[in-house]
């Protein structure tokens, strides 16, 4: 079981930390311009951030190999270790989480459902028009829902959800949030894509080296090595988010800076044009059903397993697992199992995770 320890800080951010791993405070501090002007206050991390956690841990070990020198054959036994140690189910479902918590973040979409539970969505579009016309003192009274009220203003926003898993597609804000969940899908592959590349790459120069064409242990023993490094590498610290709520809607937070796995920022940004993949459309509503169900309070482990799903994701990684057993099984050098590792274990599982991004 993890030895976790629990320290406050003054920026409003409780950070879990385990076997010696700290995370930058700074670069987990929150825009005050997503808030609303809300003062954030600390909670718990949810079933939501559990989940995402698993693709947290992607990007941490990701991070990781970046900064682990290809210059020794110990730098490719760990990175086969780390990037062997994800599940595909895990991996799968925890981008869908991540992905969800990136979209209840998006100021947008948060301030749509805000409008849904006033049942502003629910006006008929001409007397919209006559609202809207009305002054400024009638329009923030509008606003304020009493606890009992906006209990009730939640339910029915459920029971839209139940009755029709696809709803939030229908909210205003909701291609704010899809092109975020697109920007990170993009970006995250574009960072992925790019080790693979070095890895394969620093392949053919390691062949120069006396140490890349030294002979490993066995196949079959490196891939016994890593799974039991699977099986007992020590959990990873989970931050408590400074969330906001405001007229009944969470905001998880983690539109931060750059220095955490945590952000949306993490990714390497580029220019090109934004295609959706075939087939991404029933995942982007997953996503926003999961986005909104955390943003008004109604999620559990079970409703989290049943739409943090991916099964093309899923499959794709269980595939791509298999072949990079098979490459590793051909290696017996470092050079070989550099490339193995480029192609397979960085490149493919880079694609499967992101594949809601046209390439």
């Amino acid at each position: 079981m993890l030895n976790l320890v629990t320290r406050a800080y003054p920026i409003k951010l409780i950070i879990l930390t385990s076997m010696g791993l700290h995370l930058s405070l700074s670069s987990l501090t929150p825009h005050a311009s997503s808030f609303d002007g809300e003062e954030p206050k600390l909670e718990q991390p949810g079933p939501l951030e559990l989940r995402a956690l698993d693709y947290i841990r992607f990007r941490k070990d990701i991070a990781e190999i970046e900064a682990n020198a290809l210059d020794r054959a110990s730098a490719t036994r760990d990175a086969h270790n780390r990037l062997a140690a994800h599940e595909s189910w895990t991996l799968s479902s925890g981008w869908m989480a991540y992905a969800a918590l990136v979209a209840a973040d998006t100021p947008a979409f948060a301030e749509s459902l805000k409008a849904e539970l006033r049942g502003e969505n629910d006006i008929p579009e001409g007397k919209k028009q006559k609202k809207r016309k009305k002054k400024k003192k009638k329009s923030k009274k509008a606003k304020g829902l009493s606890e009992e009220e906006l209990k009730e203003a939640q339910n029915r926003f459920l029971s839209k959800l139940s009755a029709n898993p696809r709803y939030p597609r229908q909210l205003a804000g909701a291609q704010e949030a899809i092109s975020a969940v697109m920007a990170i899908a993009q970006s995250d592959h574009s960072r992925v894509t790019a080790l693979g590349e070095e890895y394969k790459s620093k392949a053919y120069s390691l062949q120069k080296t006396s140490w890349g064409k030294k002979r490993l242990p066995s196949s079959k023993t490196r891939i016994s090595e890593a799974e039991y490094y699977a099986n007992s590498r020590p959990g990873i610290a989970m931050p408590t988010f400074a969330t906001t709520r405001s007229d009944g809607v969470k905001q998880p937070g983690i539109i931060t800076s750059d220095y955490t796995e945590w952000t949306p920022n993490w990714g390497y940004k580029t220019y090109n044009t934004i295609q959706h993949a075939s087939g991404s459309d029933a995942i982007m509503d997953r996503i926003l059903n999961l986005a909104a169900r955390y943003a008004v309070g109604s999620l559990n482990n079970r409703v989290v397993s049943a739409y943090a799903k991916n099964n093309k994701s899923e499959q794709c990684l269980a595939i791509a697992r298999l072949t990079l057993n098979q490459c590793i099984a051909a290696t017996r050098t470092p050079y070989e199992e550099a490339f193995c590792l480029g192609e397979h274990a960085i490149k493919d599982v880079g694609d499967c995770v992101n594949w809601v991004v046209k390439r």
